[in-house]
């Protein structure tokens, strides 16, 4: 199971586009990394058909058409970067908004079910009837992530969902992932900026710059000396930990920045 890009091409103006992006998302967690600027939203943005690009969108060799908005309604979810928490509505109830394709005026007890294994999973019981509106960043990082994840999606593309966490939060969200993407099988998409983060966590590396694929591979395929010095402009040395996993330890700023 995949979900293939091929030949994405998005203009927004003469300083920035996407330009000839083809790549393969099988089902595990994928990280998208780079600079500020390097197009890393405007991707998943694009393959979410929120910003309307070219090229095909192939879902288990199958291609996708931009217009057919039951796909993106039903099989796949979307968390973008920003979010307002000044809506008055309940945590139970934003929660339930995930199944909004298929509410009607009175819920069901499968539905009611549905937002309490979620308020479980994430441990937001507590919460459950207090108004978005009064958590903190951190709360409703979590109280919107229950939100995509309420429908059961294949896909599910997260724009930079450690936004507002603390550490202990960081790594306790992304075991949680980690977990339900295995468990569900599910084609996962993560916006990060935590190198280390994203090498620890994904089994899959996208590496975007000034809009263009710079490579993707295994974490210890592309997060490499030379990888940093190009895209980040540092001077860095690459570490394999006990478990596996590279750690980058900062030597400097490369001299031409």
């Amino acid at each position: 199971m995949s979900l293939d890009v091929a030949n994405l091409n998005y203009s927004y103006s003469s300083k920035f586009s996407l330009t000839d992006i083809s790549l393969r998302f099988p089902n595990v967690i994928t990280a998208v990394i780079g600079p500020n600027g390097a197009g890393k939203s405007t991707l998943i943005k694009c393959i979410a058909n929120i910003l309307k690009s070219s090229g095909d969108i192939v879902y288990m060799d199958q291609k996708i058409n931009r217009k057919d908005k039951s796909f993106f309604a039903k099989s796949l979810s979307y968390l973008p970067q920003y979010s307002q928490n000044d809506a008055t509505i309940t945590v139970f109830e934003a929660i339930l908004l995930g199944l909004m394709n298929s509410l009607t005026l009175h819920v069901s007890p499968a539905q009611r079910e549905a937002v309490n294994t979620m308020l479980d999973i994430f441990d937001l019981q507590s919460l459950a009837q207090q108004r978005v509106c009064e958590l903190s960043g951190g709360q409703m990082q979590m109280v919107l992530l229950a939100q995509a994840l309420i429908k059961q999606p294949e896909i599910l593309m997260l724009d930079e969902p450690l936004n507002n966490l603390d550490i202990h939060r960081q790594f306790a969200l992304l075991n949680l992932i980690s977990k339900l993407s295995k468990q569900k099988d599910m084609i996962t998409i993560i916006v990060m900026h935590d190198i280390n983060l994203a090498a620890r966590y994904a089994d899959n590396i996208v590496i975007m710059n000034h809009g263009k694929l710079y490579s993707q591979g295994k974490p210890q395929e592309v997060i490499t000396p030379k990888t940093l010095k190009d895209i980040y402009k540092i001077e860095s040395n690459i570490h394999i930990n006990r478990e596996g996993y590279p750690v980058i330890e900062f030597v400097d700023i490369a001299a031409n920045f």
